[in-house]
């Protein structure tokens, strides 16, 4: 029997019917609860799309898909008597997640009751994970049983830290690596007191040769940190790794920092951030210095390079100047992305919005605020902590819980991706993809790949 799925309204008489029939079934399973627990009204105007199922020209059942706060849900999944062990609840099923796929959704949830395991069964059996009730069912762990499902696969990033261990810090990259997340981001040892170590950019450097899939993205502080020096780290590490790298650009305003080096004063934070923003596009005018095909190595002539395409980069701020080309020839992925961090409103924000490829967000409203600030292609990553993570009443595994807080934070901040703050090797193989990618960093990104601002100006 073929099931022929069509697209239908939430008050076409034959959902209504089928609404009816679902709740004379349903609503006597939950008679016990009825004073303790309020019912959840859905509001029409919510309803993004409504499906018919039908066999042989009958309807048979119906689902629908619904916007709940900054929620997609599978709402009223009904199957008729007519069209049971016929295959039409999973056929209803993948036309919903089609719809919600197509509508932008990177993941939706549902929830079902307490007493239906019938339905529970089916959804775990389709890749569903079990988590904590959310939304209009939050704080409900009589009835609710509440579940989220992965329609695309998220951007996977983990913090490593400085310890002070060199074997320690590459042997967590090399554990994430395996477990198939996308990037590491290496914090680097503080500059008063910091433990003895490679730093940053040189623990990325060592990294990039026993890692086969992971980016690389070491935390850089703009302000103790020379603009050529920055550019030389890190196109120097996306060579090595074919296009596997990303910075941090941090900021600091630590009075202990500037005694360390002596050389000047802690800046107030908005300063700093100024001076940030003037590192990062510095870094960007020296990554361009070298057009694409600036290099001939010509063995026969002995020509290394074409000097016509080798820029002298002529940057005079308040805060430093900069002549001359990169040393490094432009590196695969053109200009290196830059990751800004957002722990808070303020100078780090706002320069995240102008300036960043990649914003790391503590909140998921601050991934939304960074978001609408920029108006423009980003990637945007919030935090999640796995030790925050709740516990739903039917979860199965820890493993899975910390999997289901994920997709939680990335829905509620609408980002791209989420940084595991903490150990979760185990949660990051559920959700991740450990095949190693043929592309760059920011082909998986979605970013595209940057024309030399001096090549431009040339055609001009």
């Amino acid at each position: 029997m073929t099931v022929e799925i069509s697209v239908s309204s939430w008050d076409d008489p034959r959902v209504v019917r089928f609404r009816e029939l679902m709740d004379a079934e349903v609503q006597p399973l939950y008679a016990h609860l009825r004073d303790r627990v309020a019912p959840v009204v859905v509001d029409e105007a919510t309803v993004i799309v409504t499906l018919v199922a039908q066999i042989g020209g009958e309807p048979v059942g119906t689902v629908a898909l619904k916007q709940t706060g900054r929620y997609v849900e599978v709402k009223r999944l009904y199957v008729a008597e007519a069209g049971r062990r016929a295959g039409v609840a999973g056929a209803l099923m993948a036309a919903i997640e089609g719809e919600a796929l197509s509508r932008g959704a990177r993941e939706i949830f549902l929830q079902t009751g307490s007493s239906q395991p019938n339905a529970m069964a089916l959804y775990e059996r389709d890749g569903w994970i079990p988590t904590a009730p959310y939304g209009p069912y939050e704080g409900d762990e009589l009835l609710s049983r509440c579940y989220v499902k992965q329609l695309s696969r998220p951007v996977v990033a983990a913090l490593v830290a400085a310890d002070g261990s060199v074997d320690r810090a590459l042997g967590a990259i090399e554990a994430l690596d395996e477990a198939g997340a996308d990037l590491a981001i290496l914090d680097d040892a503080p500059l008063a007191g910091g433990s003895a170590g490679l730093d940053a950019p040189m623990l990325a450097a060592a990294a990039a040769v026993s890692t086969r899939r992971i980016a690389l993205a070491p935390r850089i502080d703009t302000i103790h940190t020379e603009p050529f020096n920055v550019a030389k780290a890190v196109q120097s590490v996306d060579w090595t790794t074919a296009g596997r790298a990303a910075w941090v650009a941090s900021a600091s305003t630590s009075e202990s920092d500037a005694r360390a080096l002596g050389r000047r004063e802690a800046p107030t934070p908005g300063a700093a951030w100024a001076e940030a923003e003037a590192v990062i596009d510095t870094v960007r005018a020296l990554e361009d210095s070298w057009e694409d095909d600036a290099e001939i190595r010509d063995v026969g002539t002995g020509r290394f390079i074409d000097k016509e395409r080798v820029h002298h980069v002529r940057v005079e701020t308040e805060f430093f100047s900069v002549v001359g080309p990169s040393i490094v020839p432009r590196s695969p992925q053109g200009n290196v992305p830059v990751i800004v961090e957002v722990d808070a409103d303020g100078p780090a924000l706002e320069a995240a919005a102008r300036s960043a490829d990649v914003v790391r967000a503590a909140t998921p409203a601050l991934a939304r605020r960074v978001r609408e600030r920029a108006g423009r292609k980003l990637t945007v990553l919030v935090d999640v902590d796995p030790a925050l993570a709740p516990r739903a009443p039917h979860e199965r595994s820890a493993t899975e819980g910390v999997a289901a807080y994920a997709a939680d934070r990335r829905a509620s901040a609408g980002a791209d991706g989420v940084v595991f703050t903490g150990s979760a090797l185990a949660a990051i193989r559920a959700i991740a993809d450990p095949v190693p990618g043929s592309g760059t960093l920011r082909e998986l990104l979605g970013l595209a790949r940057p024309a030399s601002r001096y090549a431009q100006e040339d055609a001009r």
